[in-house]
């Protein structure tokens, strides 16, 4: 499997492209917000043949959807995620709380992702992992064949998602952390929402919230 990370607007979020020898690809979290940042995903796609088949969100917070509008409308492709996600308030509400406009609403889900559920593109597979606290219903996105795991916001290098957001509960989060990512193999990658990647091991040594 090949991951291309990209960061996009102003909060800085990792947008994951994945893609295998089929050439069939996945997208997590497009956080593209303005014209250039959804021209450079357009174009990397264009450049290497690939065919967007899916669009997954970690969860719904704003900084990690705001280019759902784009890829609906280009690739027409609608975002799946938890369903209790859906209690958080709408993404208008939540970019004017941190001064941001917006001039669209989401276009809601192609279809809502469980626990454990598997997630299926090329001759890849991602697992679906519950990782609450960050927000009420995040899901990390595990692949076992690849030994890596992208966890939203829930977990960061040395670090751990902000729990003082809608639907944010620290006990929660780390009590999820420990038991759905730690307990993987301890070369398992991580790639978080935010910042520079860690491993499971690195984790279980130097981050202080665990």
């Amino acid at each position: 499997m090949q991951i291309k990370q990209f960061e996009f607007n102003s909060i800085c979020v990792n947008t994951y492209l994945l893609y295998d020898e089929t050439k069939e690809a996945l997208l997590i979290d497009c956080g593209a917000s303005t014209a250039d940042e959804c021209r450079k995903l357009e174009e990397y796609i264009h450049h290497h043949q690939i065919h967007l088949s899916c669009l997954l969100n970690t969860h719904l917070h704003f900084d990690h959807v705001l280019g759902n509008h784009f890829i609906y409308e280009r690739y027409g492709l609608k975002p799946c995620y938890h369903e209790a996600e859906e209690s958080m308030p709408s993404l208008q509400k939540q970019t004017t709380a941190f001064g941001i406009n917006v001039n669209y609403e989401p276009t809601g889900a192609a279809r809502f992702i469980n626990d454990n559920d598997q997630i299926r593109f090329g001759n890849t597979t991602l697992q679906a992992l519950l990782t609450p606290g960050h927000s009420p219903a995040s899901l990390s996105f595990y692949c076992q064949a690849d030994h890596c795991i992208f966890t939203g916001d829930a977990l960061f290098r040395y670090n751990i998602g902000r729990t003082d957001l809608w639907g944010g509960n620290e006990e929660i989060l780390i009590s999820a952390i420990k038991n759905k990512i730690l307990t993987l193999p301890d070369d398992t990658k991580i790639y978080p929402g935010h910042g520079p990647a860690s491993t499971v091991k690195e984790e279980k040594q130097h981050n202080p919230y665990i």
